[in-house]
Order: structure tokens, then C-alpha cells, then sequence
């Protein structure tokens, strides 16, 4: 770095020592600190650090300083303080950012670029002032910086930046001489910036003030070996900043003292304080906004943003909370249940709003591209509940995120880091497959179904994953729905037409737990679905199952219907008549556990959807008028009667003649196939029809 003895004037009476620190300042004439710094621009930068190391090992030699002292006690003594500038190029600095400006949004996209700018720091906190308060302006670096001693935002990180972000946000090199973009967007509110990281503080100055005998546009100070006292003014707005330590600030603040006058050189805009406020709740007063925070800016957790006068009485104006949950791992994807806290003043009114989201991240590594990536998918479980403003997010939802409607009801949103070249630009679902996404979904659901867990209090429930899964027939009516609504139509024929994919995924996942103790989740090579209503028939069917130790799991149609579609049917076993009935004949010790109700479901499950006795023989499923069951038999069969129409020709037997009949009270469906002559031929019970005419 180039070295500049920066030449000030003091009123005073008394000789001055050329610094408190002979160590590190030199004392010279403006003619030599001038020809010095001439010469260390014709040097190669390997000779010029030499030069100044001998330099400064100069100076520090008591025998070589002259201390300056002044003939008249009337004339104002001279001090020097050491600064290390960079010398502005050859074309004008404030051009280059006046035309950055003009692609760069001036209103909500400044606070987009305090949190990009945060996640590219590697911050978790961000912390912005709204300072109301004006410093003195005796001792400047340039008289001219006098405008920016009044009000200023500062927006602080908890994170260091290092040399090499030094360069690329802010070009701080000799060699640059350039500004990023995104730092660009500083300056639609200041025309001075001063960034204070570790013990470094930089002035930025693109109108190229720094010093008066060359164009310069950065200084540079070290607080642990430059003596700043001399412009104790320039730096006091870093004194709360400072006050743990006055050499080193653990972290990034970013000072922008707002613009007073519209005759500036770069814009002409003016903003106040209560303009800034105004953006900052209007940032945050849209879902969109927290999405970006979740998809794009993930390493920030925590964001406030304060109102002060003097720094020791602070309004709030906003906060954000960001915490997961709980967090499931595997190979490639990552599932957090996260948590977020909105608190806002508006209007003197203070509210506060709580949201819920689910976030995966699924990695892998792009054969074309020869790179890691990162596919994002971000579902809402409990947005939050903030009014529909989204003008001024149009922009950031065009090129961070999209969205892909999963079901009538939920919508998915999602991003690809970084952005590849080698995909498909025209068709969605050609890209979407690229990228992918029916795994990454697959895993997704998977990651799901560990976080539901009834010991948690997560309020997450079985029901949600049947939610997410998608449902052919639902698409197919909401596609005839929308015929007139091409965009519409367009979002539905997307997940119509990526549907087969995802279910190919959905089975090949252990996705589904099974009712049985033991099982846990299983694959669909192991599982038996219980395709049954709900209701007591498909309860004791569960039962059954689970007592015979079968790995049954209880489905809606929408995901049985997916499942026999599109996965792999050679594995898939739906529950039948034919599974129970050869179950409980293995297992007939099952049904003697079983209460009246439960027997009569399951005869019931069997009988009306597959009339065949031979599925009922030898089982003891046969219902009494005593409200006992006997088994059903092929050979030497006890007579049973039948009662048809009328329930109270029972009145006319003593109840220990009960068990001659067939029980009249059951399902009458039920009733009319036990009294056909298919059960009575086959099953060869001698069965008695006694006809009541009225």
C-alpha cells in the first residue's frame, strides 16, 4: 500500500511533537511526503514495500526526526498523521458507480444487499442503526467530509472481512480500483462510505477528496498502530463500536451518512431517515421477502434493526429470528422444521408474527457442469401473516426462486446453486428433471416422515406427507378446470407432467411406517397396504395384522393410486379377502381375542368383497343369534337356521335355542350372501329356512 502524510493545522500556542507514536509517523515537508509518494508510484510494488519498511525504520529513529515547531506563537502549528491512500485511476471513480447505478434497484433492493451482502460475509447477525445524531467537524481528514457527520445508517455483521473480500466488494487495492456492483448499491443512499473490520477502517470516497495534492479515493487506518487522535471528529461516530476495544471491532460495520444536498456528483436523490425505515418494513412485509432469507440467505439468523439518538436509548423497528427445530441428515439432503420470528413498529403499533417452514437441501454434482450443487426446496407450513405487497419483491422472485404448485392446495418453491449453464432454458420440466427434482422431492418426503414423531410437539402429523404426495386424478380435474387459463394450466401441466417421476421416486423410498410394533418405516417390497376406509373395519384389519406381526400400512387412495401406477407393481401388496382369511387360518388364536364387533367386521370385510365360502372355512367367524360365532364347516355341519323378515319369531324360542341361529342383526348385505344358496350348497351346513307370512 502506498504510504500519505496527510498535513492538518491546529490553532495553538505551544510546539507540537510530530505524533504520540514516533514509531509509526514521520514528520516531513509536504514537498517530501509528496515527492515520496511520486516516487512509490514509479516502483514495482515489491520495491515500494521495501521502501517503505526502510521507511519507517527510518523514521523511527530519533536522530533522523525534526520536530516543527513555529517562529510565531500566532500561527497555527503543523501535526501529521499517517494514512495509507489509494490513488484513484485514471478515469473518474464517481462515473463508474453513477453508471453501476443505473442497473441497480434504489429502493427495497438496499436492504436485499445489506442480507447478500451479509450471507457473503459468512454473517449469522445482522444489526442496522438508525442514528439521529450529528458529530463535530474540527478534525477532518477533508473539510469537505464535515456533510457526513450528521445522520447515517450503520449496518453491523458479526463477521470479519478478509483480505480478499476487501478487494472484491470494495476494490480496496491498488491494482482494482474498481467497486463491485453490490457495493454500488451503497451509494443510491451516501456519497462517503466508512467500513470499520478488525482494527482496519477505510474511508471510501468516490468523488476522490482524500488528500489535495493528488486525486486518492480510499484511506486506510490501522487502530492498533496508526495514532488517530488527530481526527478524533472523523472517527467519534465509531466510538459505540469501539467501546470493548478501541484498536479492534469483532466483526463488519458499514457507515452511510445520508445525503444532504442534491448537488452531489454521483446521484441526486435524497433519502431520510424515515425513508430508510419506510423500505425496511416494507421489505419485510411480504412472505417473498422471508423466503429469500431462507433459500438464499441461509447463514443469517438473526436481523434488527433500531432507531437511536445518542446510543444509549434504542427504538425498535424491526427483528427476525430464525431457528431450526429440529434437523434430519442423510447422504444427500438435509430437512430443517425452522422456526421464524417477525416483530415490526409501524405507526407506533407494535406486532409480532410467527411463521413455520420446512427447507431441504439436496446435494449433488453436475456431470456437465463438473460442479457441486445445491437444490433447495422451501414449503410454507405457517406463513406468516402479512399483507399481500409484492411490487417490490417482483424482482428477486424473477431470479433467486420459483415455484412449482404440488397440489390444489400447497405450493413449492425452489432454487438451484449456482446457477447452471448446461440446463434446459425453455422447458420446465426438462430442466426440473435435470436438476433432479423428483429425487430431491422423493428425499424430501422421506426426510419428513423421521421429523413426524408424536413425543415432539411439533404439530406435524402423517397426514401432511399423504398432503404432499401427488394426486393424479386431482391434477387431471384441476387441468379441465383451467382449459381458458393458459398460466394456470401451464403451472398444473408441469407437476401433471413430472408426476410419473416423482412416484417412481416415492417407490423407491422407505417412505411408509408400518401400524405394526417393530417395523418402523419399510419399503414397498415389505409392506402390505390396507387400502380400507376408515372406520371399525379397516381398525381390526390393522389389528389383525399387527398381531400377526405383518408389516401393514394404512394409505389414502390418492398415494395407493399413485403407487399401483407408476412404481414398481411386481412389489406392491394391497390388502385382500384372500390375505386376511389366509392370515387368520395361520393365526386363528387371533380370534379369540377378538370382541363380538371386530369378529362381525372382518366376516363382514371378507364375505362383501369376495363372496367365496372356501375364504371362510374353518374360521370360527360364524355370527349366532346368542351373539357367539362357531366355525364355518365343509363336513358334519350342526344345523343353523334362518329367520327372514321378521326378528321376533326369536320370541317364540327359549334363549338357550339361540345358538341354532343365524344372528338376524347383522349387515343385511351380509346376511342376504350367508342365507344364498352359493354358502349353502358349498359349505354343506344344514341350513333351515323357516318363512313367516303375515
Amino acid at each position: 500500500m502506498m504510504r500519505k502524510f496527510r498535513k492538518i493545522f491546529r490553532p495553538t500556542t505551544t510546539i507540537s511533537t510530530a505524533n504520540k507514536n514516533e514509531n509509526d509517523h514521520a514528520t516531513s515537508s509536504p514537498e517530501s511526503s509528496s515527492n515520496e509518494a511520486s516516487f512509490a508510484k514509479q516502483i514495482s510494488p515489491s520495491i515500494k514495500n521495501k521502501f517503505h519498511a526502510e521507511s519507517s525504520a527510518a523514521t523511527a529513529n530519533p536522530a533522523q526526526s525534526n520536530s516543527i515547531s513555529s517562529g510565531d506563537d500566532s500561527s497555527p502549528s503543523v501535526q501529521y498523521a499517517k494514512m495509507r491512500i489509494i490513488s484513484s485511476p485514471v478515469f473518474q471513480l464517481r462515473d463508474i458507480i453513477r453508471a453501476l447505478l443505473t442497473s441497480v434497484a434504489p429502493s427495497c433492493d438496499l436492504v436485499s444487499t445489506f442480507l447478500t451482502y451479509g450471507q457473503s460475509l459468512g454473517a449469522s447477525t445482522i444489526h442496522g442503526y438508525l442514528v439521529d445524531r450529528c458529530y463535530d467537524t474540527q478534525t477532518l481528514i477533508h473539510d469537505d467530509f464535515s456533510s457526513y457527520q450528521g445522520v447515517a445508517l450503520c449496518i453491523t455483521y458479526d463477521a470479519l472481512l478478509s483480505e480478499q473480500q476487501w478487494e472484491d466488494v470494495f476494490g480496496i487495492h491498488e491494482s482494482t480500483s474498481t467497486i463491485s456492483k453490490t457495493a454500488s448499491s451503497f451509494f443510491h443512499l451516501s456519497d462517503f462510505l466508512c467500513i470499520l473490520s478488525g482494527s482496519r477502517v477505510v474511508y471510501y470516497d468516490p468523488n476522490e477528496r482524500m488528500t489535495n495534492d493528488e486525486r486518492a479515493y480510499v484511506s486506510i487506518f490501522d487502530l492498533e498502530t496508526d495514532d488517530i487522535e488527530i481526527f478524533q471528529d472523523q472517527f467519534s461516530p465509531l466510538d459505540h463500536f469501539l467501546l470493548k476495544s478501541k484498536t479492534f471491532y469483532n466483526g463488519t460495520l458499514i457507515r452511510l451518512p445520508l445525503r444532504t444536498t442534491s448537488t452531489t456528483q454521483i446521484i441526486t436523490h435524497i433519502q431520510t431517515l424515515d425513508d430508510i425505515k419506510q423500505q425496511i418494513l416494507r421489505y419485510f412485509n411480504s412472505n417473498e421477502s422471508c423466503m429469500e432469507l431462507l433459500l438464499t440467505q441461509t447463514n443469517i439468523n438473526t436481523i434488527e434493526f433500531d432507531y437511536t439518538k445518542d446510543f444509549q436509548v434504542f427504538t425498535k423497528i424491526l427483528s427476525i429470528d430464525k431457528h431450526s427445530l429440529t434437523t434430519i441428515h442423510d447422504a444427500q439432503s438435509t430437512t430443517q422444521l425452522i422456526h421464524m420470528t417477525l416483530f415490526k413498529q409501524a405507526d407506533d403499533i407494535n406486532t409480532s408474527n410467527l411463521s413455520r417452514w420446512l427447507l431441504s437441501v439436496y446435494n449433488d454434482y453436475n456431470e456437465k457442469d463438473k460442479q457441486e450443487i445445491q437444490f433447495k426446496l422451501l414449503l410454507p407450513l405457517v406463513p406468516f401473516s402479512l399483507s399481500p405487497e409484492t411490487t417490490c419483491m417482483s424482482s428477486i422472485i424473477q431470479h433467486s426462486y420459483q415455484s412449482i404448485q404440488i397440489t390444489s392446495s400447497r405450493i413449492l418453491y425452489y432454487c438451484i446453486m449456482p446457477s447452471l449453464n448446461s440446463l434446459c432454458k425453455d422447458d420446465v420440466c426438462i430442466k426440473l428433471r435435470q436438476i433432479k427434482f423428483p429425487q430431491a422431492y422423493a428425499l424430501f418426503l422421506k426426510n419428513l416422515s423421521r421429523l413426524i414423531n408424536p413425543a415432539t410437539t411439533l404439530n406435524l402429523t402423517i397426514d401432511l406427507i399423504w398432503q404432499l404426495m401427488p394426486d393424479i386424478d386431482e391434477h387431471q380435474r384441476l387441468l379441465n378446470q383451467n382449459q381458458n387459463h393458459s398460466l394456470q394450466q401451464q403451472h398444473l401441466k408441469i407437476i401433471h407432467n413430472l408426476t410419473p417421476d416423482i412416484w417412481v421416486e416415492i417407490g423407491k423410498q422407505e417412505l411408509f411406517f408400518s401400524a405394526t410394533d417393530g417395523w418402523g418405516y419399510v419399503a414397498i417390497e415389505d409392506m402390505i397396504i390396507n387400502n380400507v376406509e376408515a372406520g371399525p373395519i379397516q381398525d381390526v384389519l390393522t389389528l389383525v395384522f399387527s398381531e400377526a406381526n405383518a408389516p401393514i400400512v394404512i394409505l389414502p387412495a390418492h398415494v395407493i393410486n399413485g403407487l399401483c401406477k407408476y412404481s414398481n407393481k411386481h412389489y406392491l401388496q394391497v390388502m385382500t379377502p384372500f390375505h386376511a382369511s389366509e392370515l387368520l387360518a395361520k393365526n386363528s388364536i387371533i380370534l379369540s381375542r377378538l370382541t363380538y364387533e371386530q369378529k362381525v367386521s372382518l366376516l363382514t370385510y371378507i364375505i362383501l368383497n369376495d363372496p367365496d365360502p372356501g375364504l371362510v372355512i374353518e374360521l370360527n367367524l360364524l355370527p349366532l343369534a346368542n351373539n357367539q360365532f362357531i366355525t364355518f364347516q365343509g363336513k358334519q355341519a350342526s344345523p343353523i337356521y334362518l329367520i327372514d323378515n321378521n326378528t321376533d319369531v326369536l320370541k317364540l324360542f327359549q334363549e338357550k335355542n339361540y345358538d341354532k341361529f343365524l344372528n338376524p342383526n347383522i349387515d343385511r348385505k351380509l346376511y342376504d350372501i350367508l342365507s344364498s344358496e352359493n354358502f349353502q350348497g358349498m359349505i354343506t351346513v344344514l341350513l333351515f329356512l323357516l318363512y313367516l307370512r303375515s
